[in-house]
């Protein structure tokens, strides 16, 4: 692409958090473009976590069903909960039924804390995209001593997402110098 001797690359974005500097647009015109990326970045952060919980929850339904397949980025600890509930159904069958509703309410508390990680998140909480960061790669460390590495590997690539939309929001949040578009 040639450039009029005129026009400058300094003004277009090469990536997120980066507004083009142009005489013709309002501060209040950048202050809503850098908003509507914010909020992108949050949305993209609380996707991530949404696909987490899916996963597992899915990956729950298909051990109780015996399947031998699994999603790689569903949580290890709900894997672990059903391996021991499934164990435990068979060395006491009589408490069987007990076990797995002791199991079912485990997944669904451990899914739904994830899943309201997610929802918080696209509310623009910044604090949790930290902790669920931290508790994700604690999550893939375990799968690491259970020599699962593709599911530590998937692991790694979520908590690359995840830290890259941190970084979006991080740079974006302090250059948030430029006055509110509603004022």
């Amino acid at each position: 692409m040639q450039t009029l001797p005129d026009q400058s690359q300094e003004r277009i974005p090469q990536t997120a958090g980066q507004i083009p500097q142009s005489p013709f647009a309002s501060a209040q015109v950048q202050a809503g473009v850098m908003e509507h990326q914010l909020k992108q970045a949050f949305n993209l952060a609380g996707s991530n976590f949404y696909s987490i919980a899916i996963f597992s929850l899915v990956n729950s339904v298909i051990n109780f069903f015996q399947g031998s397949v699994y999603f790689p980025i569903g949580l290890g600890v709900t894997q672990i909960v059903d391996g021991f509930s499934y164990l435990f159904q068979k060395d006491i069958p009589q408490a069987s039924t007990v076990i797995f509703a002791f199991n079912v309410i485990l997944d669904l508390l451990i899914v739904g804390i994830v899943a309201i990680f997610g929802f918080a998140i696209k509310k623009q909480t910044t604090w949790l995209i930290t902790l669920g960061g931290v508790l994700y790669f604690i999550d893939g460390l375990l799968l690491l001593v259970f020599e699962d590495w593709i599911g530590a590997g998937f692991h790694a690539y979520f908590l690359f997402r995840i830290w890259t939309s941190w970084q979006t929001i991080r740079k974006l949040s302090s250059a948030n110098t430029v006055p509110s578009a509603i004022q």
